[in-house]
């Protein structure tokens, strides 16, 4: 998007890009993990309406009768009837609270692959509803002075064998107030929100275009605005990529880069998020994705 040419240019581009990852690797983390990850008072992130709650005596309804949870089930069923009906039967046939909360998310989580060319067209209202509801999870984090904001935690795990590295993320989480029920109950809104927005965009797909050149410009001039906040600029002086992360407090980035975001016009957010899914690097992510076995 930015072609810098200089070595200021290029240390713009790294900035931009730590934002970036810092934004969508903890928004999607919040909503597949959920922001029960960061323990908070604070309240929930803005949901999109709920619909009405779901009847029946099905061992699937029966498992999953809280209103997000049946909002959840009935964006799921709209959106892929035969998978719903399949985890009908799996969970009809599953013991055990853990397992079925297992059993869901894996459902859900392979459903939205199959079905990510519809989140490339969601609407910008859905694209402002995102990052609003990513804001919060983030500010409620940053507030809570959570472990998992901050840059040093992650490079603390450089070096450890894969063993102890799950090892050492577990007791974060466990730190953080994470627990199976607490994961699960604010997954389910994160997830039935993205869910409601594919159902919406298979039924009426915005086609938002390609980036436009004044686009690109509006980005630039957000990128090099972060130039002047002391956090960015940590980055762009550090000797090292593990320097840099080592003094980040990625929460407190991620709130600075979303509300910036969320001030760019619609039209603009909504053409880069759709240029997001014809990155041949997103493509090729998803398609080793849905080869994973869930």
């Amino acid at each position: 998007m930015y072609d810098a040419r200089s070595s200021t240019g290029d240390k713009s581009d790294m900035i931009f890009g730590v934002a970036t990852l810092v934004v969508v690797g903890v928004a999607f983390a919040a909503a597949w993990f959920g922001a029960g990850l960061f323990k908070s008072d604070a309240p929930s992130g803005a949901t999109l309406p709920v619909a009405a709650t779901m009847s029946g005596d099905s061992p699937l309804a029966q498992a999953f009768s809280e209103p997000n949870e049946q909002r959840l089930l009935r964006a799921y069923s709209q959106l892929d009837p035969k998978g719903y009906a399949q985890l009908e039967t799996r969970i009809g046939a599953t013991n055990g609270r853990e397992k079925q909360i297992e059993a869901l998310g894996e459902a859900v989580g392979l459903s939205l692959l199959n079905n990510a060319e519809h989140l490339a067209r969601v609407s910008a209202s859905d694209i402002n509803g995102m990052l609003d509801t990513a804001t919060q999870a983030l500010n409620a984090a940053r507030s809570s002075n959570n472990q998992l904001c901050l840059g040093s935690t992650y490079t603390h795990l450089e070096g450890m064998s894969p063993a102890r590295a799950q090892r050492e993320v577990e007791r974060l989480l466990e730190k953080a107030g994470f627990n199976v029920e607490s994961a699960h109950a604010m997954a389910v809104s994160f997830q039935a929100d993205f869910l409601e927005m594919a159902v919406r965009a298979k039924s009426n797909p915005q086609r938002h275009g390609k980036l436009t050149p004044q686009d690109e410009a509006a980005f630039q001039n957000l990128m090099m605005s972060f130039m002047t906040d002391p956090a960015f600029l940590s980055v762009a002086m550090a000797d090292s990529q593990e320097a840099a992360m080592a003094n980040l407090n990625l929460c407190e980035m991620g709130v600075k880069v979303l509300r910036e975001v969320r001030q760019l016009p619609d039209g603009t957010k909504a053409r880069a998020w759709a240029s997001v899914f014809d990155m041949p690097e997103v493509r090729q992510g998803l398609r080793e994705a849905k080869n994973f076995a869930f």
